[in-house]
């Protein structure tokens, strides 16, 4: 299991991504690349809602 934060770490380090901001309610970072934006929550992640997150982000799977 990976934790939000890592992940949003590795999206903007790897990906490209740039920190926007957070939800409301705090629970949740918002990134952006070019036109796509995608919001990943800051908890404790599994490998399918990893993978899941990134697909939607765009990024290509190998």
């Amino acid at each position: 299991m990976i934790h939000g934060e890592s992940l949003a770490r590795d999206l903007r380090r790897d990906h490209g991504f740039v920190h926007v901001g957070r939800t409301r309610d705090g629970n949740a970072v918002v990134m952006r690349k070019r036109g796509r934006w995608t919001v990943v929550p800051l908890r404790w992640l599994t490998e399918e809602a990893v993978q899941t997150i990134k697909a939607q982000a765009g990024i290509g799977l190998v």
